[in-house]
């Protein structure tokens, strides 16, 4: 795929990102909206269903559910997941973690997908409540059903573990958070700090000291079956930096990547699905060929021919620069190819790209 896109040559998406719903069972602190954002959006399950089939029919192979409301909560997510996973698609989970234990949902999960992660984003039940407003006891659940669904998987690649958002209500709960995905059976727990707000880092900007202490200590309890991943603390909000991020001019990535919304809407990536300004059309009513390749992409993408001013920070950066660096001739596939063999003798996930 890499090198046709080197060449010029038409690719399609291979991987999809989706949100079959916009309701949510929690009401977390940092959660962010988009303009085009509802509560009451919802994909109904045959509709789903037909989009798995198309997506995979056009060659697509890995499905992420990851709306911005929580997809495990929707009527048909089991028959939604089970037929794309029949269509030979591959299925991860971004999921607040509260449908786990349910034993519909777990079974599901253990026999269909290929990764989960779940929000811990506190190491104890008072502030996890206080933060998410949960009332279904889901923190209690934390600390065994990772382990659980790991001894249960049907996959042999199945990875699960713990996302956590540092703010400020939570940076001293980091080394408990550490300790509980450690000690549930998890894979990794990852830590990324609070930018999605108008404030962006500045919520946290006078607990930096602290929190790199916390983020220190939790990446020692690292070993060789638990992953740490700790993050750059520099970055900041996404929509106000003044100069644009990255080496790059288009963004390349949703070329491999795209998204579509608890509407029913194409974004070119999940960073801004449901954003008014990046929409480009409706797969439901259309099809999703039509619109990926029947014109309402192009001409999208005419009307935005370079990076617009509201995102000029990207969470895919390193993907675009290098994609951007082989069709430039700045770096050579081949080259390129030869080192990553050497590094990575063997790629988990590839087909999320």
């Amino acid at each position: 795929m890499v090198r046709k896109f080197v060449n010029g040559e038409e690719i399609r998406p291979i991987h999809m990102r989706i949100g079959i719903m916009g309701a949510c069972n929690m009401r977390c602190k940092f959660c962010n909206f988009y303009d085009l954002f509802s509560f009451k959006d919802s994909i109904k399950t045959d509709a789903a269903v037909r989009l798995m089939h198309e997506f995979a029919a056009t060659g697509g192979r890995a499905v992420t559910f990851c709306g911005s409301g929580e997809c495990t909560i929707h009527p048909g997510y089991q028959q939604i997941t089970r037929a794309a996973a029949a269509a030979g698609l591959r299925i991860g989970l971004i999921t607040n973690g509260s449908r786990l234990t349910h034993p519909g949902i777990r079974e599901c999960v253990a026999e269909t997908h290929t990764w989960v992660r779940i929000g811990l984003n506190a190491g104890t039940e008072k502030t996890f409540n206080d933060i998410t407003h949960d009332r279904d006891g889901t923190f209690g659940t934390f600390l065994e059903s990772p382990g659980r669904l790991r001894a249960a998987a049907v996959d042999p690649d199945f990875r699960i573990g713990f996302n956590f958002v540092i703010t400020a209500q939570n940076y001293r709960e980091i080394r408990q958070a550490a300790r509980l995905a450690h000690d549930s059976g998890a894979h990794y727990v990852r830590f990324e700090p609070e930018f999605y707000s108008g404030l962006g880092h500045d919520t946290i900007k006078t607990m930096m000291a602290d929190i790199t202490a916390g983020l220190n200590d939790a990446a020692e309890m690292a070993t060789t079956d638990f992953e740490v991943s700790v993050p750059k603390l520099d970055r900041g909000p996404m929509d106000q930096v003044e100069e644009v991020e990255g080496d790059f001019e288009k963004c390349h990535y949703s070329r491999f990547v795209t998204a579509v919304g608890a509407d029913g809407n194409l974004y070119p990536c999940p960073q801004v699905h449901l954003n008014s300004r990046y929409l480009i059309g409706n797969v439901l009513k259309e099809g999703y060929l039509q619109i990926l390749e029947g014109g309402r992409r192009a001409s999208w993408e005419e009307s935005n021919p370079q990076r617009t001013d509201l995102y000029k920070s990207c969470f895919y950066r390193p993907q675009n620069e290098l994609l951007e660096w082989l069709r430039r001739g700045k770096i050579h596939l081949d080259d390129a190819l030869d080192s990553y063999r050497v590094e990575v003798p063997a790629t988990l996930h590839a087909d999320f790209v």
